[in-house]
């Protein structure tokens, strides 16, 4: 069954155009508003959109539409079917809906049954390699040199820094199974083109002190091109715990590499991940053992108000003319006020969702897209009705200001392909 769905998803998309074609040119009254939509939907570059708007004649703009489409992938059937459905195009949508679910199975494809995955779609997953870009003049690569999209264009785009304390010496509160996540993690950055440092069970000092070492290890480097930090721990309120159970302010982790203190990475994406609850939670031993999650606890407050944060009449610095925050992007693995699961066998729901999800879609799609498949994924497990918690997801905060794609296979200016 799922052969067959891959070759009909191979040749939907062109019979889709194929057959209707005449509908789609003849009725389609508002191109423009098509082109916009597709644009929005990144399968259009600004250079066709105004290719298809500079047209004096409507068919002739319907025809530019499909002939663009033409060459863009399968997934222009898809965008095409939700341009006619943000356009109110509701009858060309129906046209176009069975491609568009053809489309969907595919893209679908490798998503577990359940959340979290069964040990046995565990396993089939961790076989495959990351799926890579085959072709540098693939529709997909049409975002590489583009201004609004980060650069990370290098054989090592940068590194990624894995903090897991485990507390292994603990009775109660041990993190059992965040080893799985470390393993898969690392698989897949390495596959990222990413350098990968792990730590366990640091104490609290001793995580910032690894984390301040490694920045003054690459403020010099030019050729960082992006920092990834994962965190995994126990915490409370706005801080997290060091394996010797001391807590530190996660603020005070995450600046280590904001622009002030690494100006290496000045208008460079740096990518954050908390693993952790969001609540304060107790239960006992037998509990969590028996319901095989751990729960672990963490939050972000944020300051009320909008008011300027610089002290009045101070003028003895210049003014900062880049915000030393900008080009974050801190992943929290549940909103505030909820848990967040961790499974023994597989992991964390949700890192072990950015794992399933990175492998399978970075290859076309952007971070932002990425975090939402994840928080899809994540949301298809129920949480146990001991904790009163029946769905959970992530929450993303971000200052990115570009377009964040991992471009996996590829590499330089012009693009190349990674040779296996």
């Amino acid at each position: 069954m799922r052969k067959f769905i891959v070759r009909s998803a191979m040749n939907a998309w062109k019979k889709a155009f194929k057959d209707n074609r005449v509908n789609i040119v003849k009725n389609l009254a508002n191109p423009n508003a098509v082109a916009d939509s597709l644009f929005s939907d990144r399968i259009f570059t600004e250079e066709m959109r105004d290719e298809v708007q500079q047209e004096p004649e409507i068919q002739k703009k319907n025809r530019k539409i499909l002939d663009i489409l033409d060459r863009r992938g399968s997934r222009s059937v898809k965008c095409l079917y939700n341009a006619f459905q943000e356009t109110l195009n509701d009858d060309l949508a129906n046209l176009l809906e069975p491609y568009a679910k053809i489309i969907d199975n595919k893209e679908n494809l490798n998503d577990p049954s359940a959340w979290p995955p069964q040990k046995m779609e565990q396993e089939e997953m961790k076989k495959h390699g990351v799926f890579k870009i085959k072709d540098t003049k693939s529709p997909l690569m049409h975002d590489y040199n583009k201004d609004d999209v980060y650069k990370l264009h290098g054989e090592k785009r940068g590194k990624v820094f894995i903090i897991n304390n485990t507390f292994s010496q603990s009775k109660n509160n041990k993190r059992e199974g965040s080893d799985v996540d470390v393993e898969n993690l690392t698989d897949l950055f390495q596959q990222l083109h990413f350098e990968v440092v792990t730590k366990t069970d640091l104490p609290a000092e001793g995580m910032l002190r690894f984390l301040e070492e490694e920045r003054d290890k690459i403020k010099a480097s030019k050729e960082i091109e992006c920092i990834v930090l994962i965190l995994m721990s126990h915490g409370e309120g706005a801080e997290i715990y060091g394996n010797d159970n001391k807590m530190i302010e996660l603020t005070k982790i995450i600046e280590v590499f904001d622009s002030d203190h690494c100006p290496s990475l000045d208008e460079k994406p740096r990518l954050v991940f908390v693993q952790a609850c969001r609540i304060d939670v107790q239960h006992t031993p037998e509990e969590l053992d028996m319901l095989r999650v751990k729960l672990e606890e963490s939050k972000i407050q944020d300051k009320p108000g909008d008011q300027l944060d610089s002290a009045p009449f101070q003028i003895e610095k210049p003014l900062h003319v880049k915000h030393p925050s900008a080009d974050f992007l801190v992943v929290y693995a549940t909103p505030a006020g909820t848990l967040s699961y961790r499974n023994v066998q597989t992991g964390s729901w949700f890192l072990c969702a950015v794992v399933w999800i990175f492998k399978y879609h970075a290859k076309h799609e952007e971070l932002q897209h990425l975090l939402i498949r994840v928080n899809r994924l994540v949301a298809k497990g129920k949480g146990p009705d001991e904790f009163g918690q029946k769905l959970t997801v992530s929450e993303v905060k971000s200052n990115l200001r570009k377009k964040f794609y991992f471009f996996p296979g590829v590499y330089d200016d012009p693009p190349q392909l990674f040779q296996k």
